[in-house]
């Protein structure tokens, strides 16, 4: 018969090595959380890797802004036609713009055929978007946003409009709704340094 305190050492040491063994077991699942984005990194081509996940001041993610101008009902285009639409980024990241998209609220030539125009700025840098004015039926539908060939950056705290005017030379009556809603798809980017990413902008060294 076995001795009672080598009976107990006996259990004492099975729990001690279970304890290690969960010990390990949960210092590696921690260790794998805080190093995903390495795991990721080795694991994936880069073109799959996840833009949410690593560091705080590196991850991206994706987000939206709209503007919404409204010519009213029945409205009338012509040369002193002009409103602006804006928005402004908040300054928790940098918004880099990938794809623009519209909505109309009539399919008439006031709201789906409408004479306008479209010219996008940075008012923070005074940058634009186009070289010159597009029309309205450029820019694709929700289905199908119009992609830029290079995304557009917006620092924190920028304001970003879209100013409509109409290409018409005189007055021209519509009838329907003037309502029209554009949509801005890009993704948040951390920002830390300003100077280095004004640089790849203005094409300046960074100091």
């Amino acid at each position: 018969m076995k001795n009672p305190l080598e009976s107990a050492l006996l259990a004492q040491r099975t729990q001690i090595r279970h304890t290690e063994k969960s010990l390990r077991r949960l210092n590696k699942e921690l260790s794998m959380r805080e190093n995903l984005f390495e795991e990721l990194k080795r694991k994936l081509p880069q073109y799959m890797l996840p833009g949410n996940v690593g560091s705080l001041d590196a991850v991206t993610w994706p987000f939206w802004y709209q503007i919404e101008v409204d010519f009213g009902t029945d409205p009338t285009y012509g040369p002193n036609t002009k409103q602006t639409g804006s928005f402004q980024v908040s300054q928790e990241a940098a918004f880099l713009i990938s794809a623009i998209s519209r909505k109309t609220f009539s399919y008439s030539e006031a709201g789906e055929l409408a004479p306008l125009q479209i010219e996008f700025r940075d008012r923070q840098s005074s940058r634009v978007l186009n070289d010159a004015p597009v029309t309205l039926q450029t820019i694709g539908k929700k289905s199908q946003p119009t992609v830029l060939p290079t995304p557009f950056l917006l620092m924190p705290a920028a304001y970003f409009e879209a100013q409509f005017t109409s290409w018409l030379p005189a007055d021209q009556a519509t009838v329907g709704s003037g309502k029209i809603q554009l949509s801005f798809f890009g993704y948040r980017v951390r920002a830390e340094d300003f100077a280095r990413v004004y640089s790849t902008i203005y094409g300046m060294n960074a100091k």
